[in-house]
């Protein structure tokens, strides 16, 4: 099996166990316990929200797969693709060309680093899916995007009921990213195996 084939079925099946998993959880929690909402757990969307379902489950494909961008490979050309259609999109239909060049900008960095360098680090998985926590907060303040002062957007931020609902719109897709950035790593050797490893697997890698 192909390293391609390998990432995005692993992201796949991953998630797939992670969500069925969390539904069932999500739906014999509330007969346990009385006084427990049916939308209490966060990590998944509703299952009745097909839309977000899906997008979680492409999440998870995406990211299973990205950590790759900075080698020449079936990955590299899917993202560069799908960066290539959502800069138009900023650009064309949303006239927004500070996102556009952000977007532009952060596309440079993994073909400027070497292979198995920062998109395979740890820690990058946990920051790189946060981007889905921001998003929201971003779309859902409109003090941010039209320039406001910092004034405008200190008391736009006082409202932390409002906040904190738009980061938990934000936390499913979060998850999704982590586990499938979490099995890129695991089956490159990365995550739970030592060093010596990581490298005897990068070298014939390569």
């Amino acid at each position: 099996m192909s390293m391609f084939r390998e990432h995005w079925i692993g992201g796949l099946v991953a998630y797939t166990t992670f969500f069925i998993i969390s539904v069932i959880v999500t739906l014999v929690v509330p007969i346990l316990y009385d006084g427990v909402p049916q939308a209490w757990n966060p990590t998944i969307p509703a299952v009745s929200d097909l839309i977000k379902i899906i997008g979680c489950f492409a999440v998870a494909v995406l990211f299973g797969l990205w950590p790759d961008v900075d080698i020449k490979s079936k990955s590299q050309k899917i993202f560069y693709r799908v960066l290539f259609v959502l800069n138009v999109v900023l650009i064309i239909f949303f006239q927004r060309y500070l996102e556009s060049a952000l977007l532009g900008l952060f596309a440079m960095l993994p073909i400027m680093s070497k292979h198995r360098g920062w998109t395979h680090a740890k820690i990058t998985m946990v920051l790189l899916p946060s981007v889905f926590l921001f998003i929201p907060i971003y779309a859902g303040y409109p003090e941010w995007k039209s320039g406001g002062n910092l004034m405008d957007e200190f008391n736009a931020l006082r409202d932390w009921g409002h906040l904190s609902s738009t980061v938990l719109s934000g936390i499913p897709f979060y998850v999704a990213g982590f586990i499938g950035y979490a099995t890129h790593l695991h089956l490159d050797g990365i995550l739970f195996r030592s060093r010596k490893s990581q490298r005897q697997k990068a070298r014939a890698s390569q």
